[in-house]
């Protein structure tokens, strides 16, 4: 749901940049003039209209990383927030994982925790505050 300064995270696997992108992007759907929820939202059955697009930041590395200061440096408040992932979920990434999916002003508490699918893996890793 809308949380005004926390950020949620999922780390996982994905193919390529492009697959990111298509995974998490917004379609647009030109006859009702209005965007749809993306495969990602669907698949963690987040609702559209509980979030800003603007505030969806995805990173994909061609390789796997080992430690999340990896996968998610340079990200935003990332001087604020990899501490605080890193108390939930450790330092050391679990094996395969080359790619992050953060939603800011906003603190996921849905029910899937984890989507396989043949092209990726996503898992959801939790919520922190970024201020």
């Amino acid at each position: 749901m809308e949380r005004e300064n926390y950020v949620s995270l999922w780390i996982g696997s994905i193919q390529t940049v492009d697959t990111l992108n298509k995974y998490v992007e917004l379609p647009y759907d030109e006859e009702e003039g209005d965007f749809l929820p993306s495969p990602f939202l669907r698949d963690f059955e987040i609702d559209i209209d509980d979030l800003d697009e603007d505030f969806i930041e995805k990173v994909a590395h061609d390789h796997n990383k080992e430690f999340l200061y990896q996968l998610i440096g340079g990200c935003s408040y990332e001087e604020m927030i990899l501490s605080r992932f890193e108390a939930n979920q450790g330092k050391q990434l679990p094996k395969n994982i080359n790619a992050a999916i953060l939603l800011y002003n906003f603190d996921y508490e849905g029910k899937r925790n984890e989507i396989v699918n043949k092209g990726y893996t996503f898992t959801f890793v939790g919520s922190v505050s970024y201020v």
